[in-house]
């Protein structure tokens, strides 16, 4: 432990020392907000506090579709559940856990970026597989028509908690990572997620105008699947405000050539004005903790290691944030297990789970808040 201490305190010092990178733009800090958050018991309040204190802004949340409105029916709830399902255009939709997260965000001025992701058995096209995409995307389209008509800027959320400050539900991700088979398992991928794309478009347009809907963020050889999306019909127009990004690799420098990439992507296919919003990012502290592939070691670390290059990547970002069009960076993750055994990106998070359940930092939340405070925008 004191060897962790000392290690980032050097990494601070790092920091503090070199020369000022230009101001980040606004709501540019984010975090993931999955994993041990979405555990019972978990205070929310708490934790977005503590986001919002350590300079986080935004923070991107996971609304899975089926924990909402797993069942198409009312006839299809068991007797014993329909209590906490109201009636949204005769789907019964259970909104109690999502409404205890935008409350929490709400309280703290974090603004939610809400990741809209998987089908109900229902609604899916394998009705075994919750990952697929839905048969129809219109269907998904209504279910995003319905969490702007409980968190959208006219939302019953807001009508029945008052005394909340008023922060509605703008911003939309469509779907998270549909370029790798586990997430989207149609092939081929590009024309489905296209049309879902601009299914999703239409609805959160139509009931919100000036929301933002971002394109499913993509790791790997995203400049090719960006590439592969325009020639399957995606257009400047009509179908995303802003393109998502997850740019793991094994450096700083090697996060900002990926974005360069998916600029020149973009530009080439009319989306110059196109703004980029990198949605995950980060390296898991799991460095002999967790087996990996040998092609991934480059993007596994310590957690000294995990706090040094947080700092060098948000002050890349920042840096290129104007010739990229880069707005918004989320960290990948708030907090997870640090569990031996399990999967690398367990360990990703700025904080993680101690050993008596309670959540205690990592050495990386100190570089974030540090790196937040030195790269926010001065007071006007």
């Amino acid at each position: 432990m004191r060897r962790s201490l000392l290690a980032v305190l050097a990494v601070l010092a790092f920091c503090l020392n070199v020369q000022a990178a230009a101001a980040a733009p606004p709501r540019f800090f984010g975090v993931m907000g999955n994993g041990p958050l979405d555990r019972p018991g978990v205070d929310l309040v708490k934790e977005s506090a503590l986001m919002r204190s350590s300079g986080v802004e935004t923070v991107r949340l996971p609304i899975e579709w089926p924990d909402l409105q797993p069942h198409r029916r009312f006839a299809d709830v068991p007797a014993g559940e329909r209590a906490r399902f109201v009636d949204i255009a005769g789907i019964p939709t259970a909104f109690a856990v999502t409404d205890a997260r935008i409350r929490a965000a709400a309280l703290n001025d974090v603004e939610v970026l809400a990741l809209v992701m998987r089908s109900p058995l229902w609604a899916g096209r394998n009705p075994k597989n919750y990952m697929t995409p839905p048969r129809d995307p219109i269907a998904y389209g209504r279910f995003l028509s319905a969490l702007i008509g409980r968190y959208g800027v006219k939302g019953s959320f807001w009508a029945e908690n008052g005394e909340l400050p008023r922060r509605p539900l703008r911003h939309f991700q469509i779907w998270n990572e549909p370029n790798l088979k586990y997430h989207f398992p149609v092939a081929p991928w590009a024309p489905a997620y296209v049309k879902l794309l601009r299914a999703s478009y239409k609805a959160i347009k139509s009931a919100d105008p000036q929301a933002t809907v971002v394109s499913a963020g993509m790791p790997n050889f995203v400049w090719r699947d960006y590439a592969e999306l325009f020639r399957a019909g995606m257009r400047a127009r009509g179908y995303f405000d802003a393109i998502a990004v997850h740019p793991y690799t094994n450096d700083a420098a090697g996060c900002i050539e990926m974005l360069s990439r998916v600029r020149r992507v973009l530009d080439a296919n009319g989306a110059g004005n196109s703004p980029i919003w990198v949605t995950e990012t980060g390296w898991p502290s799991a460095r002999g903790k967790a087996k990996v592939l040998p092609r991934n070691e480059g993007w596994i670390t310590t957690p000294a290691g995990q706090a040094k290059k947080l700092a060098e990547a948000y002050r890349s970002y920042a840096k290129s944030a104007p010739r990229l069009k880069l707005e918004r960076v989320y960290w990948y993750s708030w907090i997870s297990s640090d569990q031996r055994g399990g999967n690398a990106w367990d360990y990703a998070g700025l904080r993680t789970v101690a050993s008596d359940g309670s959540f205690v930092d990592k050495p990386a939340l100190a570089a974030y808040q540090q790196v937040a405070r030195s790269l926010r925008p001065p007071a006007r």
